[in-house]
């Protein structure tokens, strides 16, 4: 099963800074990032979109409405520009004039024996998929002698089956968002089976992609008996995105790899050793 089995952090669970430590510092960039190392964490999680001249930048959004206030797609800027666009000011004045990274900067933050979760975005339009394709084999080509340092995410099979055959080396991860299956009229309190989709569901296309893991959203379905599922047909398990204490502990003690929080300062205070 394609986890670690020791953990930098020393904590019983792999600590995942999701988009950095993003409570503290601005998303996605390299600062946010370098505050996660800095805290311990065991591997960093960013997200990357396509720039108009093809290259991978390290923003959450399609757009910089949300962190730059600028009315403009990520797509129709080169990476040029977006490098002098200030995105950090959003989360304060200490931040000021953080700008947009590319992922190979980021990749070459990862210390030794810690892992970058890059989860890739804009898989929705399938003209895409080549591109995102040949940017990664360009980005990734230095880790060819440690790929076990990044590992491949998305929401979107098609996008990630393409990768996965191409770089098979890196692992890949399905993101899936579970929610109560409203045809049952069930509560968040029900069983797995009560769910969509269903940990089998999910299974079922990882295995038939040959996807190395799944990373599942925080919620009940994430049980006991779900991760052994899990386990059993080798794939390696996260939960995203966890910044309650009571929840970490509850996914560590069912079995879960990884989880991703937006506050590994504090998860990494409740669960080391």
């Amino acid at each position: 099963m394609p986890q670690l089995t020791v953990r930098p952090s020393g904590c019983p669970i792999e600590i995942v800074a999701h988009r950095g430590a993003s409570i503290e510092a601005p998303e996605n960039t390299l600062a946010a990032v370098e505050l996660a190392w800095q805290l311990g964490a065991d591997a960093v999680e960013i997200d990357v979109q396509l720039t108009r001249d093809g290259q991978l930048a390290v923003i959450h959004d399609s757009t910089l409405e949300r962190t730059a206030g600028i009315d403009q797609r990520v797509r129709d800027v080169d990476m040029s520009e977006l490098r002098k666009i200030d995105v950090g000011s959003w989360k304060g004045d200490a931040w000021r004039n953080e700008s947009v990274s590319d992922l190979s900067q980021i990749l070459a933050s990862i210390p030794t024996g810690h892992r970058l979760f890059v989860e890739l975005k804009g898989g929705d339009d399938t003209a895409n998929h080549e591109e995102i394709l040949a940017a990664l084999k360009c980005d990734l080509s230095v880790l060819s002698s440690t790929p076990d340092s990044v590992v491949l995410i998305s929401f979107y099979p098609a996008l990630l089956r393409l990768v996965k055959q191409s770089l098979p080396k890196f692992d890949a991860f399905l993101v899936v968002q579970q929610k109560p299956d409203t045809s049952s009229s069930v509560s968040e309190e029900s069983t797995a089976d009560t769910w969509s989709p269903t940990i089998d569901e999910i299974i079922n296309v990882a295995v038939s992609s040959g996807f190395d893991g799944v990373d599942l959203s925080n919620t009940a379905a994430i049980s006991n008996n779900a991760v052994e599922t899990i386990h059993q047909a080798n794939l390696a398990s996260c939960a995203w995105t966890v910044n309650s204490v009571v929840d970490a502990r509850r996914l560590t003690n069912v079995g879960v790899g990884s989880l991703t929080t937006d506050d590994p300062r504090t998860m990494l205070a409740a669960l080391k050793n």
